[in-house]
């Protein structure tokens, strides 16, 4: 098929694109253009602007523009054929003709497409027969409604059936194969379903079609998530799970999770907290970045808490920092050791994913952090190889002008350390930037270092709430956290650090939090909290109570 630059011109000429827009973004007229919330990215005041008589929408708040071919590929996850195919038929304009090896490619790749739905159906219908109920309950014990189950099209594949039934619909062996549903056995050369006694996860493209499968065993068969054979319809380096159901969540502005499973995918979008999207059983690419920027400019890396999932984020934070670009960026979330995001919000609700996202930290917090935490900052020579290491990580940006941007905050975060070597103090603490000078007084510091215990260890604080609140803490800001702190754990005596951190830094503490952790940076640094007993902690608290705080005045 050969598409003209005449044609194009001409079926632009014949379409509104303020009309095409229109249908899902709301646009108000304003002189010869229409204004609107931009539907790429999450607003509250409308920068996206339609002119009708140029073809062309610009925003200029995240700067994305281009004509209604480019918003169809971008919105519906068309290609530029079945953009221009979209438009002509709304413009009333017939195609160019094709080609016979055009067409045959086109027939091949929807009777692909149409197998594969037709699978999914199958699997769908399974999981309401008697053989899917134990998939069935499992999914419901999974937290699942009935609602989600259907939206995700979750379905179970019995033993065996799928071929039978595939080729009862004219569906035949070479396709079922193409399509990754079939095998043949290599000892009796007789055709199998490649998935056995699995809950399926149908995998769908931007369109909403499924172009392959994801499965979870039942029983003890290996491995326990199988995922399709790449075919000419998925390739799983260049696909993410959920992504019709995270667009639109996205578009009621939702914050965007870049998780690890699908039911993770799952469980995310029950919520109705935030969108979630997983790269399938591989590292995240980079063609899979730059998909999900398409969606989001700033999504949430948020892997499982324990040492693989946190190894995976590490490596993801290396494959972004080369294509970086302004305005393109991602947070990283830190899980508690062994829980993912299914666990937290069946342990803490929609709520405690909220908190996650809260806490999340900007990509250069992350780049240091994670880099600092492999050093001894107590000492100069480790801090000098941490210096070169992170240096060496902010070379590695491709964009001139971000590479630039990142470096220098790095730079001003090392010459911190280096001033602070110098005057005496503590080494910086991995992944704090100071925003506010260290206190000057012995006094002072150790009632920061009593703030950061009771932080720390808030069983300790529950059992001294009475002591503490009838002593003068000598600093209004000082004070006043020690009060909203105890405000917190009476309210919620359950809180870990993590959670009472959470709650401070919503009421307002951030600067205080990070000088807080500035000043006890030398006492944590030559002991990890998991060294600490209580016994200890107690001991500093005292010792802390009786050497710097005076009963308060009545």
């Amino acid at each position: 098929m050969t598409i003209t630059p005449e044609f194009l011109e001409n079926l632009r000429s014949h379409i509104s694109l303020s009309s095409i827009i229109g249908k899902r973004v709301k646009l108000t007229k304003k002189g010869s253009r229409f204004v609107g919330l931009c539907p790429f990215h999450g607003e509250k005041t409308p920068s996206f602007n339609v002119n009708d008589d140029e073809g062309f929408y610009h925003c200029f708040g995240c700067g994305v523009s281009g004509d209604a071919i480019s918003y169809l590929r971008e919105t519906d996850g068309l290609d530029f054929i079945e953009s221009v195919r979209e438009l002509a038929g709304i413009a009333g304009m017939a195609m160019p003709e094709i080609g016979p090896i055009d067409k045959a490619k086109q027939e091949r790749h929807k009777n692909l497409l149409s197998c594969l739905d037709y699978a999914a159906s199958f699997f769908q219908g399974n999981l309401q027969k008697i053989d899917g109920q134990r998939a069935h309950n499992y999914l419901r014990e999974r937290g699942l409604s009935d609602q989600i189950i259907a939206e995700f099209r979750l379905g179970y594949a019995p033993h065996s059936g799928l071929y039978a039934h595939l080729q009862q619909k004219g569906y035949g062996a070479e396709i079922s194969k193409l399509a990754g549903l079939t095998g043949i056995s290599e000892r009796e050369g007789q055709k199998y379903d490649y998935f056995r006694d699995r809950v399926i996860f149908p995998i769908e493209n931007r369109k909403g079609q499924v172009i392959a499968f994801g499965a979870r065993a039942m029983g003890e068969a290996q491995p326990k998530y199988l995922n399709s054979p790449d075919s000419p319809s998925f390739s799983k380096k260049s696909v993410l799970y959920g992504w019709p159901q995270a667009r639109e969540r996205v578009r009621r502005n939702l914050p965007l999770l870049l998780v690890e499973g699908y039911m993770d995918v799952i469980a995310v979008t029950a919520s109705q907290k935030a969108a979630a999207l997983a790269p399938l059983g591989t590292a995240l690419t980079e063609e899979q970045i730059a998909l999900v920027w398409k969606l989001h400019d700033e999504p949430i890396l948020c892997f499982d808490g324990d040492i693989a999932g946190q190894n995976a984020a590490g490596k993801a934070i290396e494959r972004i920092l080369p294509i970086l670009e302004p305005g393109k960026s991602v947070r990283i979330a830190t899980l508690p050791e062994g829980m993912d995001p299914d666990d937290i919000i069946k342990a803490e609700g929609g709520d405690g994913l909220v908190r996650i996202i809260g806490t999340a930290a900007s990509l250069v917090d992350a780049s240091w952090s994670r880099k600092a935490a492999l050093y001894d900052l107590s000492q100069p020579e480790q801090r000098a190889a941490f210096w070169q290491e992170i240096r060496r990580l902010v070379r590695t940006i491709g964009h001139n002008q971000t590479r630039a941007a990142f470096g220098d905050e790095i730079e001003r975060r090392i010459q911190s350390m280096r001033a602070a070597s110098r005057g005496g103090n503590a080494p910086f603490r991995a992944g704090i930037y100071p925003s506010v000078r260290r206190p000057k007084t012995g006094a002072l510091r150790r009632v920061q270092t009593l703030l950061r215990l009771l932080i720390a260890f808030p069983q300790i604080t529950i059992d001294t709430i009475e002591t503490l609140s009838e002593l003068d803490f000598g600093n209004l800001d000082c004070e006043k956290m020690k009060n909203h702190l105890f405000d917190v754990l009476i309210r919620d005596p359950d809180l870990d650090e993590d959670g009472i951190r959470y709650h401070l830094l919503k009421l307002g503490y951030k600067d205080l939090l990070i000088q807080i952790d500035e000043t006890t940076a030398e006492f944590w640094l030559n002991r990890k909290k998991a060294d600490i007993d209580m016994d200890e902690a107690r001991r500093k608290i005292d010792e802390i109570i009786t050497l710097s705080l005076t009963p308060r005045r009545r």
